[in-house]
């Protein structure tokens, strides 16, 4: 489950010291419908990142954006690097409960900047 993802003592550390975020536990996990979106999505993915390197075999590392959602609130988008991950599914962590601080509906349009 992401919330225990999220509050790993060595990921939390990670995400606090490479991206300043002490993580909510969990994820606000969004679907990306829009194929220019899922074209950039995947450019994005392309790119260099934040690594976050696990030090447990059974985790897998992940790469990391800082962005900006809604224009409100800093928190980074986590892509775990394994083989079988969804290509429209955009995880994203924030040290606050995102669908709540923004009062997020499912299917709601949420913008996401990249920083």
């Amino acid at each position: 489950m992401a919330s225990d993802f999220t509050q790993v003592p060595w990921v939390k550390d990670q995400f606090a010291c490479k991206l300043a975020i002490d993580a909510y536990p969990g994820t606000l996990n969004l679907e990306i419908t829009e194929p220019e979106d899922l074209k950039a999505f995947e450019s994005l993915k392309a790119r260099e990142g934040v690594e976050i390197t696990p030090e447990q075999a059974s985790f897998c590392s992940a790469k990391c954006y800082p962005v900006l959602i809604a224009g409100k609130v800093k928190g980074a988008i986590v892509f775990p690097c394994v083989e079988d991950y969804p290509k429209n599914k955009m995880e994203i962590i924030a040290p606050v409960h995102v669908r709540k601080t923004l009062s997020l509906n499912a299917g709601d349009i949420l913008e996401v900047e990249i920083l």
